[in-house]
């Protein structure tokens, strides 16, 4: 059964069929697992997104893309494993700040 436009659009917001610009498993996007894994032996972490690729060892994935994915699915990948992430802008840069109140010592 083919479906009109309308009825993908509908389907893709509610989650049926994944949109083909997004990842389908956020927490399978190499970016956002590599953060994860990152912050898992850590209290905390500050610096610029191009500080955190480095890193993290990720040369893939454009420093201008960090604040939109991290902002994106905060909430997805992140706030569900008790890490918060908040951004301070400078005159020069945009500062992320990464706090994990899971971790123990």
């Amino acid at each position: 059964m083919q479906m009109t436009k309308g009825e993908r659009l509908v389907a893709e917001m509610l989650g049926d069929i994944p949109n083909r610009n997004e990842p389908v498993l956020t927490e399978k996007h190499p970016f956002l697992r590599k953060v994860i894994k990152f912050m898992q032996d850590r209290r905390e972490w500050q610096g610029s997104a191009t500080e955190l690729l480095k890193e993290i060892g990720d040369s893939y994935t454009p420093p201008n893309t960090v604040t939109k994915l991290l902002n994106r699915y905060e909430y997805d990948c992140f706030n569900k494993r008790d890490i918060t992430i908040k951004f301070c802008r400078t005159n020069r840069k945009r500062i992320i700040h990464l706090t994990n109140y899971g971790y123990q010592k």
